[in-house]
């Protein structure tokens, strides 16, 4: 007998529609109050086990819900479902995962940087050890995926231009395919530099603009005190007709409707809205170093209601919405076995913000992998099948129990681990059903 799933989202939208999201397929779609009364008689029988007498609307609508994963059979155990995958991910072979920052030095002097004063290159031993632990591996591997960060890694082009070579002819030799992106603040993406980037198989980047010209500037300046604004979105300009370009904008206290409306404007006059996707970033004090931004820095919740209020902006200002409530297998790097960051002295580490801080390393590249490493086990051994807030959970597909680090590392609240979803996903589902109507305009009113 069908059943409703655990992880449907229903709510009514400007009163001429409903909107149905299934957190575990990803689903959204459209119904009119017409299709909803159906619905509901469909539930009604389903629950009285009457399948059988189903006239032709309910059967009709039945196969659009199994088919968007609203409805499933009654001994489809939809939490065991996710567990599967989410083990077989932790523990797969076939993929590697390498975050390699190549210089902890930067040309800016950002004022929540947790690397600040930082310095030092990969060394040419290092990178041949780098280059023999991905060979070591690589009989075994269908994927090599290397992202670029820092510091920032453009500082170190020749090192970026050394190590891809070399694992490009790892690739021949053990028949895996590459593929790379970037983590940059785009002072020194150059049109000269991202052409080398698209030869060297870097499709994708992360650029950071915190605000307009006048707040950017004064939060993310050079090292020497001159602006770097304007020079970034000159470089995003020929970049973003070469490679895919997501603009970061990490969110703090200081930030307004105002703002975020003002960096539109800029960012339009460019000529960049039809082609950038920008990102709100959870601003969040995640070392001692940045102790000194703390009190600006939003708790989950307050930040899930701007983050929704800044996407409303975005598309009354006609930008896309990338922020969609996509299922995801694991919340992060943290929970694979197979995925690591690697600094220039090659410690390895389970997390983006750890780079740097040698405290926190699981281990140096040289050695064997240990992973019974205290620095190793802390993060992976988060479970969110083992949390029972997060097995009871409706939106569990889309959060994975939420950030590791966040989890064990601030000592916060079990509801503030959570992904941001849990507290917008309402605002943020109109939102988005007002982005696809807008797409398309002339099938957007056919009922689901």
């Amino acid at each position: 007998m069908p059943k409703s799933s655990l992880y449907n989202h229903f709510q009514r939208w400007n009163e001429a529609y409903y909107i149905a999201y299934n957190a575990r397929s990803g689903a959204v779609a459209l119904m009119t109050p017409e299709h909803h009364a159906v619905y509901q008689k469909l539930l009604g029988k389903l629950g009285q086990g009457e399948a059988a007498s189903l006239d032709a609307a309910e059967t009709e609508l039945l196969g659009q819900l199994k088919y968007g994963g609203f409805v499933l059979e009654d001994d489809e155990d939809e939490l065991s479902r996710l567990r599967f995958p989410h083990n077989l991910a932790r523990y797969a072979s076939d993929g590697l995962a390498l975050i390699i920052a190549p210089t902890m030095a930067c040309n800016m002097a950002c004022e929540y940087c947790f690397e600040q004063n930082k310095s030092g290159r990969m060394s040419t031993e290092l990178m041949d050890r780098l280059v023999d632990f991905v060979d070591r591996r690589g009989r075994a591997l269908r994927q090599l995926i290397v992202t670029w960060y820092g510091g920032e890694p453009l500082l170190a082009m020749d090192i970026i231009e050394q190590l891809t070579a070399r694992f490009l002819e790892l690739g021949a030799k053990h028949q895996f395919d590459y593929g790379g992106s970037i983590v940059t603040n785009g002072y020194l993406l150059t049109p000269q530099t991202v052409d080398k980037l698209c030869e060297l198989k870097v499709r994708s980047g992360q650029v950071t603009l915190d605000g307009p010209a006048v707040i950017h500037n004064r939060k993310r300046p050079l090292k020497n005190g001159q602006d770097s604004f304007a020079s970034i979105l000159e470089n995003l300009k020929h970049a973003l007709t070469k490679m895919t370009v997501s603009i970061r904008v990490n969110v703090d206290q200081s930030f307004t409707v105002e703002t975020i409306d003002q960096l539109l404007g800029e960012l339009t006059a460019a000529g960049l809205r039809e082609k950038v996707a920008l990102n709100f970033g959870h601003l969040q004090p995640s070392t001692k170093a940045c102790a000194n931004i703390a009190e600006s820095c939003f708790e989950t919740r307050a930040f899930s209601r701007v983050e929704a209020e800044f996407c409303q902006l975005l598309l009354q200002r006609g930008f896309s919405i990338y922020k969609l409530p996509a299922p995801k297998i694991v919340c992060c790097m943290a929970q694979i076995t197979n995925a690591f960051v690697v600094d220039p002295q090659g410690e390895l580490y389970r997390c983006w913000n750890y780079v740097g801080d040698p405290a926190r390393s699981m281990g140096n590249i040289k050695d064997p992998l240990d992973f019974q490493h205290p620095n190793f086990q802390r993060l992976f051994a988060v479970d969110p099948f083992e949390h029972e807030l997060c097995r009871r959970c409706n939106l569990l597909p889309i959060c994975m129990g939420g950030c590791p680090s966040r989890r064990m590392d601030l000592g916060l609240p079990e509801h503030h681990v959570c992904d941001s979803w849990k507290y917008n996903l309402e605002p943020m589902l109109e939102i988005i059903a007002a982005a696809k109507l807008r797409e398309q305009p002339k099938t957007a009113k056919e009922p689901s």
